[in-house]
């Protein structure tokens, strides 16, 4: 299936379109072109530019809309994924088609890398907003603090993303964009309530379990002490260089703890709903005398549990966690070490690893028992400045592999719509809003391209219909114009343009910013523009000083179309009734034409 078109009724368009629109279509360039009136189809045409033998590689249906700043586009996009008062045409593979007002048999994502001021209130069933603004929000997992915080963590959440779609990406074949690699990553541990600064915080975690887990808290600290007197004997503790003999084993402690604050973080967030039906054997405690803090939590996840009923859960389930616990401690030795003793450096196949093991450990949660916990036990910050275009490339891509990965393991991470995943089966909408931000132009060239060759193997098992909104022409030029939606604002009001005059696909860039992109005063800066008028105003008035003719011929020099740098040559020797310039730079093209002649 794919949405062909957009049916906004009479009362419900933004403000943006003005009062004399009472209701509007938009076409995004399925196999047939539909106007609709009153909640009726009106007229259906046969599309006589939908290119199917083309365009058949995964996606249903590739859009834009484009227009002028202010336009409506992105208020478009915002009404396909939450609006309550849009109709759609819906089209399947038989030729069939037909009017609702439901969108929720698609999967809508609704992608910017724009910070917006607000997120969705709500999507709808079986929506997911991916704009900054949300994403923001849920990598601070509702937690609130300093701006820097805030930033720090969204920034680590979005390293963990680059990661795990790097990996993706280089085992795609005939890789397009080289990624970048980080060589070194500043791995931290994460605060949780129950560890370092406000121990012993229990609410919803089984009363049965707490003494257990108390005293493992105390274990965890004895044993510590003893661990680092035991490193320091014969070092003078005053000497800055001994924090690489304690500061692993206050890495690998607080590590500990940090395990068990996870554990309660993941009791907590259930409620009260197991208060008193935690489960452990009579006189476990007594069997902890003698064992230290790994066999300690070990043998708690092997024996404690809940139960319901007549069922019992057992944390063996989750025995990841000390996989998870073992291999980061075998990352930690004495070069690895910082200026704080909760952060190590790893690099970029290490993180993958740990990301990969935490994960599983983390999804498995994920059951009838207990429900996802979002909030991350680690954090990671690269050791290089990641250019604007690589971030952009990687934030578009990575945001959707992150929420494909999601949508396979079952995990709904939002903090404001609980049902993005509901009623998901086969259909994916994706609203890209300028996703090609930052893109260097040999990007921008190739965006459609890649969104092509990418996405399905993303969304692998899917079908996925694209409706992208852009301000290049480059990206324009690879969509027949039936599948691109115009519209122009005049006048403080925004009206929709017809495709039967523009160009796009496999047009030049000159058509395409005329015919596209609504730019009806020439091709070249404004600022040359408008230099290039005075020297025309200078030419003709006749009154050029001396001073002045050296600066026109500066800018008639420094001039890179041909054809207007030679006309204003020849303006100038009119007007002087000299020569010389101009014959300058028929010289220099000459010259230029035989060195490239002989290249030949």
């Amino acid at each position: 299936m794919r949405i062909a078109a957009l049916y906004i009724p009479e009362g419900h368009l933004p403000h943006i379109f003005g009062i004399g629109h009472r209701e509007l279509t938009l076409n995004f360039g399925g196999r047939n072109l539909y106007s609709i009136v009153n909640y009726a189809v009106d007229e259906v045409r046969l599309n006589p530019l939908y290119l199917e033998d083309i365009f058949n590689d995964g996606i249903a249906l590739f859009s834009c809309i484009v227009g002028s700043n202010g336009g409506g586009k992105t208020s478009i996009l915002k009404l396909i994924t939450s609006s309550w008062h849009c109709f759609y045409v819906i089209e399947n593979e038989d030729d069939e088609y037909w009017l609702t007002d439901s969108p929720e048999d698609f999967h809508r994502i609704y992608y910017t890398p724009y910070l917006n001021d607000q997120a969705f209130s709500a999507v709808r069933e079986n929506g997911k907003d991916l704009s900054k603004f949300s994403l923001l929000k849920n990598d601070n997992h509702g937690d609130s603090g300093l701006l820097e915080d805030f930033l720090e963590a969204h920034f680590s959440e979005n390293i963990k993303r680059w990661i795990k779609f790097n990996h993706f990406y280089r085992q795609l074949e005939g890789l397009n964009v080289t990624l970048p690699t980080f060589e070194n990553l500043t791995f931290s541990l994460k605060h949780f309530d129950l560890s370092v600064h406000t121990p012993d915080r229990f609410h919803n975690t089984p009363y049965q379990l707490r003494g257990v887990i108390k005293l493992l808290l105390n274990k965890i600290k004895d044993e510590a002490n003893s661990e680092e007197i035991k490193a320091l004997e014969g070092h003078d503790p005053r000497n800055e260089d001994v924090n690489h003999i304690y500061f692993p084993i206050r890495f690998k402690y607080d590590l500990y703890e940090l395990a068990l604050a996870k554990l309660v973080s993941i009791f907590e967030r259930n409620g009260n709903r197991f208060l008193s039906e935690g489960t452990l054997p009579e006189n476990f405690a007594d069997g902890l005398a003698g064992l230290d803090v790994r066999s300690s939590i070990q043998l708690f996840l092997e024996n404690a549990g809940v139960y319901s009923g007549k069922i019992n859960y057992k944390l063996s389930e989750h025995m990841d966690l000390l996989k998870l616990i073992d291999y980061i401690i075998s990352l930690v030795g004495p070069d690895r070490v910082t200026d704080n003793w909760r952060r190590i450096t790893i690099n970029e196949s290490e993180a993958l690893n740990v990301i990969a093991l935490y994960d599983a450990f983390n999804e498995s949660f994920n059951n009838d028992w207990f429900s996802f916990d979002e909030k991350p036990m680690f954090g990671l910050s690269p050791d290089i400045a990641v250019s604007s275009g690589e971030q952009s490339f990687l934030n578009l891509f990575s945001t959707l592999y992150f929420h494909s990965s999601n949508i396979i393991a079952g995990i709904d991470i939002d903090q404001y719509n609980f049902h993005s995943l509901k009623g998901i089966k086969e259909d994916i909408l994706l609203l890209l809003d300028e996703g090609d931000n930052a893109f260097h132009p040999q990007w921008k060239k190739a965006y459609i391209k890649y969104l092509r060759e990418i996405l399905p193997l993303i969304f692998k098992g899917f079908k996925i219909q694209v409706i992208i909104t852009s301000h290049d022409p480059l990206t324009l030029s690879d969509l027949p114009k039936n599948n691109v939606v115009y519209l122009e604002r005049v006048d403080g009001q925004t009206s929709v343009g017809k495709s039967d005059s523009k160009r796009t696909f496999g047009a030049n860039i000159a058509d395409l910013l005329k015919d596209s992109f609504f730019i009806h005063d020439g091709q070249i800066g404004d600022f040359v523009a408008t230099q290039i008028d005075k020297v025309i105003r200078d030419i003709r008035s006749g009154q050029i000083s001396s001073d002045r003719r050296v600066e026109i011929q500066r800018v008639i020099t420094s001039i890179d179309e041909p054809v207007l740098k030679y006309k204003l040559a020849e303006m100038l020797s009119e007007t002087l009734g000299d020569r010389i310039f101009e014959l300058q730079l028929i010289d220099e093209e000459i010259r230029r034409l035989e060195r490239r002649r002989g290249k030949l």
